[in-house]
């Protein structure tokens, strides 16, 4: 086949096999045509300098391509180029007026995604390593976009999260202003390694001119305060 470039859009997205099903326009016709967009490929096109970068494609996805046959006689799309995606630009432009939206939960190759509800495109959901990973669902749920200004990064993170026990209740001693217990993992030469109280949660207290190594050993139970806490970061001080 020439190197003719074709313009179509992506209809169907196999995520297992990361196989794509094109359709697009020609002689007046409209067809379909399947395309492989695994990370060989893309690492292919980056060699080749095709591309930059590597693309997550989704549902909607406007491209160009060739047009190439196989060994079997089975013509394939090759060299499948992102060019703009309508419905993910417009899911990112009513962000900015309410980032909440609703979707599905669903779990490809043990990774976790938000499929939204209306344009059935997939993201990357953000799981905190202090949340209980979430269930397959049937029923939607809200959600919010991250990293929107970078559309080839977007991900989706759960509105109302259901965070482990251990978390929950640093929360409380943290609201209530209570020293907790902690227990020295690990010393190196970036700083001191805490297991909290009761808990698998673990924090690093870098060495400044206050906190020096030789104060410390592995096993000495010291009292913390908690001075930060986030989805995804716990910050704590030695007081004693």
């Amino acid at each position: 086949m020439s190197e003719k470039f074709f313009r179509g859009k992506i209809v169907f997205i196999n995520n297992d096999k990361q196989r794509v099903t094109i359709e697009y326009i020609n002689g007046n016709k409209t067809k379909e045509i399947f395309a492989i967009v695994d990370e060989i490929h893309q690492e292919r096109m980056i060699q080749q300098k095709l591309i930059k970068k590597a693309h997550r494609f989704l549902v909607g996805d406007c491209v160009k391509f060739i047009i190439k046959k196989s060994a079997a006689n089975v013509f394939f799309a090759d060299h499948v180029l992102y060019e703009y995606n309508n419905a993910l630009e417009a899911l990112i432009n009513q962000s900015k007026v309410e980032n909440k939206f609703l979707g599905y939960v669903k779990i490809i190759d043990e990774k976790y995604f938000i499929k939204e509800i209306n344009s059935y495109l997939f993201f990357p959901l953000e799981i905190s390593k202090f949340e209980e990973p979430p269930l397959e669902t049937t029923k939607a749920i809200t959600f919010k976009f991250l990293n929107t200004l970078k559309p080839e990064k977007i991900k989706a993170s759960l509105m109302n999260h259901a965070y482990s026990a251990d978390f929950n209740a640093i929360i409380k001693k943290h609201k209530k202003e209570e020293p907790i217990k902690a227990i020295v993992k690990k010393i190196t030469s970036f700083g001191i390694y805490l297991e909290l109280e009761n808990s698998k949660i673990e924090c690093k207290i870098p060495f400044n001119e206050t906190l020096t190594k030789n104060k410390f050993a592995v096993d000495d139970e010291v009292m913390t305060k908690v001075i930060h806490i986030a989805s995804d970061r716990i910050v704590v001080e030695i007081t004693q």
